[in-house]
């Protein structure tokens, strides 16, 4: 697999989602009479194409990078990575501190996750109700190819939130047991 952050990524979703999108939109865009419809079928299957594109390379990153951290997280066994500590000159208070850091960047990382699913979700079915709105015989086709491509994204997410849950833990524990209170942080700064 290509590196999730190089523009490449980003076209291979956007390429499936333009070509299967076209193939499902195809007889309704030759049988358009008008510009306005055709240019809206058009702008449907960019859409799509650019969704999926976005999407699955988001959750690819996210899903890279979680699995990167579970692994480092692992392998110290119920410890602070040393590579955390490396970062911070082995000084464990600025350590914990970057703990705190990285778990509130997890939770928005994860809420970027849901909103993108979500808006995928939605991207998906955009095609089949167009179908559905001019009877198209396509509209079988759209449903099987929403239905793999929805389960193919909860697998990712699935992996994703099974990493987010690991590693929220063992940053709890990690604080937990060095006896640091994030409540803390917010009132030595106020």
């Amino acid at each position: 697999m290509n590196n999730p952050k190089s523009f490449a990524t980003f076209l291979e979703g956007f390429n499936v989602g333009t070509i299967l999108s076209l193939i499902i939109l195809g007889s309704i865009l030759l049988k358009s009479q008008s510009v306005q419809a055709y240019s809206l079928i058009l702008i449907l299957i960019l859409t799509c194409g650019g969704v999926i594109g976005v999407v699955r390379q988001y959750l690819l990153i996210q899903l890279t990078i979680m699995k990167n951290m579970s692994h480092s997280f692992k392998c110290s066994q119920n410890q602070i990575p040393k590579r955390l500590l490396e970062m911070k000159n082995n000084k464990l208070l600025d350590t914990l501190h970057l703990l705190v850091g990285i778990s509130l960047r997890l939770r928005m990382n994860m809420g970027g996750v849901i909103f993108l699913t979500i808006l995928l979700v939605m991207t998906l079915f955009l095609p089949t109700l167009y179908t559905y709105y001019f009877s198209s015989k396509m509209m079988i086709v759209s449903l099987i190819w929403n239905m793999g491509f929805i389960i193919y994204t909860f697998k990712m997410v699935g992996e994703i939130k099974k990493n987010y849950y690991y590693l929220q833990n063992q940053i709890t524990y990690l604080l937990e047991i060095n006896q640091f209170n994030p409540a803390q942080i917010g009132q030595k700064q106020g």
